[in-house]
């Protein structure tokens, strides 16, 4: 009886000690819940799994309307359920349609305020095409350092797998095939190791950006003026480019260098480069495209092949009619 009453005595703190951290690490707290919106603060679990020194850099002072430019520079793609993903490419659409960056620019710049050093904010925004609607475009950002890392579990455009029923149409394994892209000229960021968050095991779709580098490139090239992307045509057509928007004219005197006679404008170069990455881009494209055709050839190919040999079958299973006697 002693010994079991010491043994209680060291397990019961230590069961204590676990149930707290864990509440700790659940904890969540909303700052925004309108209109089936809702915006809050929770743990982030990358600075749990990280050495103690990796915090984020909350509070982060970031405005309203740097919190539209960021957001509103991030793309996503995926499918509705694995067929669709099959049979085309996925195409970029906005992560937050402009209505909705009006709706949580303003409270997830508060939100950003109000987090601590090892917390995230997280957003759940319904379908506001289709309020009586299930699904909810759902994640997570944090700041750390000079970047901004977002993280999404779920996005209204696309339709989760239909299983067949039961409970696990909600699998949080499924990621619908999404992805995070930033539309030109901003640009992903290429973390070290040493920079890159624990993601969790639910956690595939995030992308990161330095935050300073997209806001300075949205300041040269706007939301609105961005090039369109590049889109795959019909089956057998070449691939075709988007017109793309006149250049705005240039206002500054073009600086002369020691010749005397006038340098290009620094625009011109931006300018190449999104022509050399578009090109490259339908370079790919036309590689996709080439290699869906010779994939269709192949189904061909193995279809006129079951189809012959289902043929065959059918001939060998006919029985053969006996020649019927002439009769006397």
């Amino acid at each position: 009886l002693r010994k079991t009453n010491i043994t209680l005595m060291w397990v019961l703190p230590l069961l204590l000690c676990s149930l707290t951290a864990c509440s700790a690490l659940n904890r969540e707290r909303l700052v925004y819940d309108e209109q089936d919106t809702q915006i809050g603060i929770q743990h982030d679990p990358s600075t749990h799994s990280s050495p103690p020194t990796i915090v984020n850099s909350h509070p982060a002072q970031l405005s309203k309307e740097e919190i539209r430019i960021l957001l509103g520079s991030v793309q996503v793609s995926g499918w509705s359920g694995t067929i669709g993903g099959f049979l085309r490419d996925p195409t970029p659409i906005p992560l937050l349609k402009e209505d909705e960056l009006n709706r949580v620019a303003k409270p997830l710049a508060f939100a950003l305020s109000q987090a601590g050093p090892e917390e995230r904010v997280f957003f759940s925004v319904p379908n506001l095409a289709v309020p009586y609607n299930d699904d909810r475009t759902a994640g997570s950002l944090f700041v750390r350092g000079p970047y901004l890392h977002v993280i999404l579990q779920d996005h209204t455009a696309f339709v989760r797998t239909d299983t067949g029923g039961g409970e696990d149409y909600k699998d949080p394994r499924e990621t619908k095939g999404m992805h995070l892209w930033l539309t030109r000229p901003a640009q992903a960021a290429s973390l070290s190791p040493a920079e890159t968050p624990a993601w969790g095991p639910f956690e595939k779709v995030h992308i990161s950006m330095k935050v300073q580098d997209v806001l300075a490139a949205r300041a040269s090239f706007p939301i609105a003026a961005q090039a369109p992307q590049p889109v795959l045509p019909a089956q057998g057509a070449p691939p075709v480019r988007p017109p793309q928007p006149a250049p705005a004219p240039q206002t500054q005197p073009m600086a002369k260098g020691s010749s005397g006679a006038p340098a290009p404008a620094e625009s011109a170069e931006d300018l190449r480069l999104m022509l050399r990455e578009l090109s490259a881009a339908n370079l790919e494209l036309r590689g996709r495209l080439k290699d869906q055709a010779q994939d269709m050839q192949s189904l061909k190919e193995e279809l006129a092949k079951l189809k012959q040999e289902l043929t065959d079958s059918k001939a060998k299973a006919k029985p053969r009619r006996k020649p019927t006697q002439p009769q006397q």
